[in-house]
């Protein structure tokens, strides 16, 4: 953990002293909207470069979809280059910025977009939304959910559009279940009292042949619905540079404590080797297991011929509540009007609603537009494949992870606190207390990098 919080704060130093590209705009079509100069029309043949980490059955539809683009729009070729996964492609991003070849159009978290942002390499999307030529209706930009939709917003800019969203869901084992007695459990309570009669000794050795509770080794990492339900928050987001943690609560140690016992006591265990559910999950190991619906398609390949599985929203606590994960797409200003403007309409092409809905039927993402949720088609899906819509079910309780700058450190330092509690080095309002101090000395580290702090 202590080497991903360095990454992050080589790339803040990184990006201090990369220069912004600032194209000749003339000769295009532009329009003044927040004092922005964007291009309007594809006046000429243009490539571009997206870079992403999408693999398996999501990189396959990415690659339709894109092909799709690149048929319909003759002046436009969009060149999709897999960089590996997001850590590989954010390290590969910091290069580029080093060496100021940013592509046009990549895949990114928001608070790793900050740095970019604040260093002015970041094309404001803000402008073409709400242009009249190659814009968004009214009508057409609310038919995206807002969860979606704040994610990309800073100081009342869109620098950023939603692309793979996913959300978090408990998995569970139909048969298993079915012969204990269990119902898939509704509440924390509920939770804990299946996670014991689900945790299985087969063979009478006096181990566990089957945990109730299956858990990915980077739950503390995702541990934001925890503290949310608990009734707490991470941080209070005051303004791009101003902020407040709040982890280090009594709603922080309440999860905690919950999570970790569960894992002491036996009735859970984290993934192991195999470093996330599907393995375990899809052998029988674990009854029930929490994961994000991104592996929906690995944990249906891995359970073929195993086991029959479903699952169900997250069990609540005092409060609902729901993280709505994945990574947005942002448009580097490194690049030209033409590029930009290819880029924009690129990005539009993919939300649009056949594409969304196509996005979301063969990936375990959702659809990023109300129309698409309910339009006819894909509701009959979700009626096929139910679990592929309990995902949706969560929209109005979700929330989305702090887009502060080096904002990755609350979760390293949080992994690292939680593991301390399991494995009995500390309680959780000690581990809590150093992660918060931690986790300030981290942020405030990057803002001072800028100049900022």
């Amino acid at each position: 953990m202590k080497k991903l919080v360095a990454v992050l704060l080589s790339i803040v130093i990184i990006l201090t002293f990369v220069a912004c590209n600032k194209e000749n705009t003339s000769n295009v079509d532009v329009l003044q909207e927040n004092g922005e100069k964007i291009a309007t029309e594809i006046t000429e043949p243009v490539t571009i470069e997206f870079w992403h980490a999408m693999s398996g059955a999501n990189g396959e539809a990415l690659e339709k979809i894109v092909k799709d683009f690149n048929e319909e729009y003759k002046n436009v070729t969009v060149n999709l280059i897999y960089q590996g996964n997001y850590k590989e492609l954010f390290e590969k991003l910091t290069g580029a910025a080093k060496a100021n070849q940013l592509p046009t159009l990549t895949q990114i978290y928001p608070n790793r977009l900050s740095g970019y942002i604040m260093n002015d390499l970041v094309e404001d999307l803000t402008p073409y939304i709400f242009s009249e030529e190659v814009g968004f209706s009214k009508t057409e930009f609310e038919d995206i959910p807002q969860v979606f939709r704040e994610g990309g917003i800073w100081d009342d800019k869109y620098y950023a559009f939603p692309f793979n969203k996913s959300t978090y869901l408990l998995f569970y084992n139909k048969l298993l279940l079915e012969e204990q007695g269990v119902k898939p459990p509704t509440t924390w309570e509920e939770l804990r009292e299946a996670a014991e009669k689900l945790t299985i000794d087969k063979d009478g050795d006096g181990k566990a042949d089957v945990v109730g509770l299956g858990l990915q080794n980077s739950v503390g990492i995702d541990f934001s619905f925890w503290m949310e339900q608990a009734g707490g928050h991470l941080i209070n987001e005051i303004s791009n540079t101003e902020y407040e943690l709040l982890f280090n609560s009594d709603a922080g140690v309440e999860a905690f404590d919950f999570v970790s016992g569960m894992v002491k006591d036996g009735v859970a265990r984290l993934a192991g080797e195999d470093k996330n559910i599907t393995g375990p999950f899809a052998r029988g190991e674990m009854a029930m297991g929490i994961s994000s619906t991104s592996g929906i398609p690995y944990i249906e390949e891995a359970s073929t011929g195993n086991i029959e599985w479903d699952a169900v929203v997250l069990p609540k606590h005092k409060k609902e509540a729901a993280l709505f994960a994945g990574t947005d797409v942002a448009i580097y200003n490194t690049s030209t009007a033409m590029e930009k403007l290819a880029a924009w309409e690129f990005i539009k092409f993919f939300v649009n609603k056949e594409n969304t809905t196509y996005w979301a039927t063969n990936t375990g993402y959702l659809p990023v537009r109300y129309s698409a949720i309910n339009d006819a088609k894909y509701q009959q899906f979700i009626k096929e494949y139910p679990v592929k819509g309990e995902g949706l079910k969560q929209l109005e309780i979700g929330f989305r992870d702090p887009k502060i700058l080096n904002g990755y450190a609350i979760h390293s330092n949080m992994q690292q606190a939680l593991e301390e509690v399991i494995a009995g080095e500390k309680t959780s309002k000690e581990a809590l207390e150093e992660a918060m101090k931690k986790t300030k000395e981290d942020i405030d580290q990057a803002l001072q990098n800028f100049g900022l702090n």
